[in-house]
């Protein structure tokens, strides 16, 4: 998980960079960059991803919906439908606001990018060995909250650092919510993904075409107001079901542990 988060947080980091050098030649080299690219990673999954072994069980098209039955995940994929609207609004929103030209955009995002790989892999850990992660989940969120909210109401150059900023409360955010959406519910780790996915995508398609919408219809702050109280909101759940999710999460540990225990007696 954390190799995953951190390769997400490079390829959001070096994207903006390249999309500008290349967009400086022809706003088509873009679209024939990432293309090649998607080639070389097809290449590479063809070449060294080995054979997964298949499931015990074929996954049903509605199993991913039965698994959101489950309190945990469904709570955890409930704070993170918040979280990704808040998460949403700073990625797609934030560069109009910025009305930066495309290198200095890019440069923007590259720091955002690498604050959000550095947090993903190096910071979050250790602060959930320390705090436990829903405290380190709860605690991102609000300050992401009030990051955003800076972010709408200061200058251009606070508005620069803020946004910059918010890569490593997303870097901390992804890496938890991740790893609580894989292993808080007993249901198989791709079926209690689809599910948990299913639910936080919602709003990250939403905020795309909300937040623009909502500074027509009244200014250019109140978009990140709104983000601001999605992030709040995402804390509050974690904060409401956290003894639910510490207990499921728990036991579902504990049964984990019984099992290794009793196959390695069988071995």
């Amino acid at each position: 998980i954390l190799l995953y988060e951190s390769a997400l947080g490079l390829g959001m980091a070096c994207g903006p960079l390249l999309g500008a050098l290349l967009g400086d030649a022809s706003w088509r080299y873009p679209f024939f960059g990432t293309a090649f690219l998607m080639a070389i990673g097809f290449l590479c999954i063809t070449a060294f991803l080995k054979e997964q072994p298949k499931p015990a069980r074929k996954t049903g098209l509605l199993d991913p919906v039965r698994a959101l039955g489950h309190g945990g995940l469904a709570s955890v994929a409930g704070s993170a439908f918040f979280y990704n609207y808040t998460f949403f609004t700073v990625l797609a929103f934030t560069p109009f606001v910025l009305d930066m030209s495309p290198y200095n955009s890019g440069a923007v995002f590259f720091a955002w990018g690498v604050l959000l790989a550095v947090f993903s892999v190096l910071v979050a850990p250790r602060l959930q060995a320390r705090f436990g992660s829903l405290k380190v989940l709860g605690g991102s969120l609000v300050l992401l909250a009030a990051d955003v909210l800076v972010l709408g109401y200061g200058s251009h150059t606070t508005a620069v650092v803020c946004t910059i900023l918010s890569g490593a409360f997303i870097g901390v955010n992804n890496t938890v919510y991740t790893e609580l959406a894989l292993g808080v519910s007993d249901a198989p780790r791709p079926v209690a993904s689809a599910g948990y996915n299913f639910v936080r995508w919602f709003a990250a398609a939403a905020a795309p075409f909300f937040a623009p919408r909502i500074e027509e219809w009244t200014d250019i702050h109140i978009p990140f107001v709104v983000a601001a109280v999605t992030a709040a909101l995402g804390a509050l759940v974690v904060l409401v079901r956290r003894d639910a999710l510490t207990h499921e999460a728990e036991e579902l540990e504990e049964r984990h542990a019984a099992e290794d225990g009793v196959t390695v007696f069988a071995n």
